[in-house]
């Protein structure tokens, strides 16, 4: 079955290297083919943690941090697969001995980089499965554990299709921590074996936030803000309807409106010019306090086109909307601005996030059944700023009691670290 795989893989890394080379990307663009290609130059390391894009690094950082204060002296390489991945990575998480683009999954690509690094341990986090990649480090003495898993019910449909393949990569594993019930009792029905599959929670949940980092350009912000983040296509439309409706009873009320993608950043922008808003652009903000109040007061909406400052805008926020959710796309994190003990609306498709209900349970977040309960629901938050404490108290509170998923990850490296 593993021959066949890689036999796909290379015929479609050969269809997609026409696409590879062509790509536009950032300026270590030299380096990104290389690392892709698999013909960089590489360096032994003894753990090697691989966060697949941006969703990934983020959940993985209070692990990382964590990791690299309890055994200082350990090399890490942490990988990922896209530009904005690496951006944030190399960004948040400096500490890193290497930060690199992780191979293709063929033998081809993948032998030299594992046979380089050679780690004790390779942790892939949230259920990125490369069988490929799995079996060669096998062979070379790597034990590879799985962090911080879940797997939807969309994901779980198709494992189960290819149950015999699935047990085979889930074999090369010597840990499996799953985030919850629902998700370990999944990976086991796939073909994963049951003593080697636990629960450790969500690393989400030991979220660690700088609240020293500075989101200062804000400051020159007056008024209510409602912060919409990770919105998808078509939902832009939906949130703008709803702020210029709440807007009518609070027209002090300022809206960041944050795209989940950056190639959206364009797009959004020109559905607030179609509809004569007054916007700008977060990168339009200048370093000088003066111009920056000068330009927050024009603006109604700032269109928030950087990646990495989301989570710290949450802590300036009235209300939150979490994107994702009012169109069929699984939903976004709430825990970011639960953690700043803020109020969430959400849209009832909010699938890769079953924590959710846990909110609903408590009080701590409204979930809205259609577009035209968004503006309700934020004017009523917005009117009633007793209850929307109240709801961001209790958001605070699912934070505080479900934390611990770190502290049983890294006591797993270190036993395996032990056993090395």
């Amino acid at each position: 079955m593993l021959i066949i795989y890689n036999l796909l893989s290379l015929i479609s890394f050969i269809a997609y290297l026409p696409w590879l080379l062509s790509k536009k990307g950032p300026e270590n663009r030299l380096q990104y083919l290389k690392e892709r290609l698999g013909i960089s130059e590489y360096t032994n390391a003894d753990i090697w943690v691989h966060a697949v894009s941006v969703g990934e690094v983020m959940a993985a950082l209070p692990f990382l941090t964590s990791l690299k204060k309890e055994f200082p002296g350990i090399k890490i390489v942490l990988s990922t697969a896209t530009y904005t991945g690496q951006k944030i990575a190399r960004e948040k998480f400096p500490s890193a001995d290497r930060t690199m683009y992780i191979p293709w999954d063929t033998w081809l690509t993948i032998s030299k980089a594992v046979r380089t690094i050679k780690p004790k341990i390779f942790i892939t986090i949230e259920t990125e499965l490369w069988p490929a990649l799995f079996s060669t480090l096998k062979k070379n003495g790597s034990r590879i554990v799985l962090l911080n898993g879940r797997i939807s019910p969309e994901s779980f449909k198709g494992y189960k299709l290819i149950k015999p393949f699935m047990k085979k990569v889930l074999s090369y594993l010597d840990f499996i921590y799953m985030q919850g019930e629902t998700d370990a009792e999944r990976i086991v029905t796939i073909g994963a074996d049951k003593k080697k599959a636990g629960i450790m929670g969500n690393f989400k949940f030991d979220i660690e936030l700088d609240k020293k980092e500075s989101v200062n350009w804000m400051d020159g912000v007056k008024g209510k803000i409602l912060l919409a983040g990770s919105t998808h296509k078509g939902e832009e439309e939906i949130v703008l309807d709803a702020y210029e409706e709440v807007k009518k009873s609070f027209p002090d009320l300022k809206l960041i409106l944050a795209p989940r993608h950056p190639e959206r950043f364009n797009e959004a922008e020109e559905i607030l010019k179609r509809r004569n808003l007054n916007f700008i652009r977060r990168t339009e903000f200048t370093v000088d306090s003066s111009q920056l109040t000068v330009n927050s007061q024009q603006a109604d909406i700032i269109l928030l086109d950087t990646i990495g400052e989301l989570s710290q805008l949450f802590s300036k926020a009235d209300v939150t909307f979490i994107g994702g959710s009012l169109l069929p796309f699984g939903g976004h994190n709430i825990l970011e601005p639960a953690y700043w003990g803020k109020p969430s609306i959400f849209g009832p498709h909010m699938e890769n996030f079953p924590i959710v209900k846990d909110f609903l349970m408590e009080g701590a977040a409204i979930m809205v059944k259609d577009p035209g309960g968004l503006a309700a629901a934020i004017k009523d938050l917005l009117e009633n700023t007793e209850k929307a404490e109240h709801m961001g108290q209790k958001a605070k509170g699912i934070i505080d009691k479900n934390t611990g998923a770190v502290k049983k990850a890294v006591a797993l490296v270190r036993s395996f670290l032990g056993n090395s």
